[in-house]
This record gives structure tokens, C-alpha cells and sequence, in this order.
């Protein structure tokens, strides 16, 4: 029975089984032409085996570049994650790295950018049921098992931010530094922030516009810790390349293998 290649292009149902098919079709048009091309030259096995590193080399091509640039297939973007939320002493903490704080960390001012990333993410915490509330950086989702503290966005204000960690351990001069000790996150120190909200004051309005939010100075104050999570946007790109390369080198090995056969074969057949 011929397949209706218009039916199959009309299909709107559902983007991601149409761009299946879409993918499968080509890849089946475009490889399977090439391979019936090299099999009726050379044979079904060694067309294959052409084929097939032309596939895997250029595949492994693409994924260096993919992986160069940042680009193409792509795994976990850079992001914040929620580590505790804590509301009153901040020392409660059950993460060593909060060691001297507020004393030993960089106070963060409202603009800068650190500070509205780490804002973002810990309103996606703060207030998640909130239509108008961040869910985090790039839409990355945040631990749902931490409760909510507030029910809008509007209940609270930020009152100061910080951050410590994210240096580099290698120095200009590629020397390490040696009092680091061990080196986690991939050469990379932990980078932490931590955001604190206040409850809004409540003051009525007479007339005009109504005012700016102002913390209830007398509220506890809500400590949101996160931790900067490197993510892994090359990964995936990486992964293809060592793979595809893997598999271009053992097809090119298995092609150079026959070609020494045959070069023995001819050699032993013209001397005898």
C-alpha cells in the first residue's frame, strides 16, 4: 500500500510526533538514498560501512562545533537553586558554607545583575502559586518541597542581598591555588546568594498614588540561600562528539582491516 506522503504532512496534532515524522522520513530519504547508492556499487557491507562513517564523522563534526559554540543540542542552562529557606536567625543554617555571614560576603546592590537572577529564582520558592511571581532563571524549576512562605509577591519586598564563592582556583600564570583544597564544581569555588524579604507594611492610601512598599520592621526576616548551578548546556554535545567519534574510528578501522585483506590476497595470488 503507497504511504500518502501529503496525509503525513497535513499532521497537526501534535508538534513533536509531526517533527518525529518529519525527522524519520528525511533521515530515511536522505541516508537511505546514499546507502542504496554505495550498495549498488560496492555491495550491501561495504556501502554500509561507507555510509555509515560518512554519518558518524560528520556527526562528530557537528557535535564539536555544537559544543564549541554553545549551541545546537543543548542539556541544562546556567541557573539558581533553592537550597533552604530559613525566616529569623539566618545562623540556623544547616549548610557550612553560610559560615561568617553576613561579615565575609559581598553586599549586593538592587541593580546588579546577580542580585535580580537570584531574586527571580527565589520568588519561584517564596511565593510559587503567584501568577506574577519568577519561577527562577530561564524558566528552571525550583524545589517544590520547600513550603511557600508567602502567598503573592506583593506581601513581600527584598531588603539586602549577597553573595560569596564562584571564583575560578586556577590564577593567571596557571598555577592553582594552593590553600583551595580539594577542587569541586569542575575548578570552580561554590557560588552561594542569599536574598532576604520582609513582610510589606501594611499603611492605608489616602488619595494619590498608593506608596512604595516599605518592610515591616518589626517582621522576621526570610533568608533564601541558593547556590549557582553551572548546569550543563554543552554536555549533550560533547557526549555526540566522543561517541561519533568513537564509532568513525572503529568503522575506519574495520575499512582499513578489508583493504589489508585484499592487498594480501592480491599479493599472495600474483606470486604464486
Amino acid at each position: 500500500m503507497p504511504v500518502d506522503l501529503g496525509a503525513l504532512a497535513a499532521l497537526t496534532w501534535d508538534p513533536q510526533i509531526r517533527g518525529a515524522l518529519f525527522t524519520g522520513i528525511a533521515f530515511v530519504i536522505l541516508c537511505g538514498s546514499v546507502y542504496l547508492l554505495l550498495a549498488t556499487n560496492l555491495g550491501a557491507k561495504v556501502g554500509f560501512l561507507i555510509a555509515a562513517a560518512g554519518l558518524t564523522g560528520w556527526m562528530a563534526v557537528m557535535g564539536a562545533t555544537w559544543a564549541v559554540f554553545g549551541i545546537g543540542l543543548k542539556g541544562e542552562d546556567p541557573h539558581w537553586k533553592v537550597e533552604e529557606v530559613i525566616t529569623g536567625d539566618i545562623s540556623r543554617s544547616t549548610l557550612d558554607d553560610i559560615d561568617g555571614f553576613p561579615d565575609e560576603w559581598q553586599k549586593l546592590q538592587p541593580g546588579d545583575a546577580i542580585f535580580g537572577d537570584a531574586q527571580a529564582a527565589a520568588d519561584g520558592v517564596l511565593a510559587p502559586g503567584d501568577d506574577a511571581g519568577g519561577h527562577g532563571e530561564e524558566g528552571q524549576d525550583q524545589d517544590h518541597d520547600i513550603p511557600p512562605v508567602f502567598e503573592s509577591i506583593e506581601d513581600y519586598t527584598s531588603v539586602a542581598g549577597y553573595r560569596t564563592g564562584g571564583d575560578n582556583y586556577f590564577v593567571p600564570g596557571g598555577l592553582v591555588v594552593v590553600n583551595s583544597g580539594p577542587i569541586p564544581g569542575w575548578l570552580h569555588a561554590p557560588h552561594y546568594t542569599v536574598i532576604q524579604v520582609k513582610p510589606v507594611l501594611e499603611e492605608a492610601a489616602i488619595g494619590g498614588a498608593p506608596p512604595l512598599p516599605a518592610p515591616d520592621p518589626d517582621a522576621e526576616t526570610t533568608s533564601v540561600i541558593l547556590v549557582r548551578d553551572l548546569g550543563a548546556r554543552r554536555q549533550p554535545a560533547i557526549v555526540m562528539t566522543i561517541s561519533m567519534s568513537i564509532l568513525f574510528g572503529i568503522i575506519c578501522y574495520v575499512l582499513h582491516q578489508r583493504d589489508k585483506e585484499i592487498m594480501r590476497v592480491r599479493e599472495s595470488t600474483e606470486a604464486n
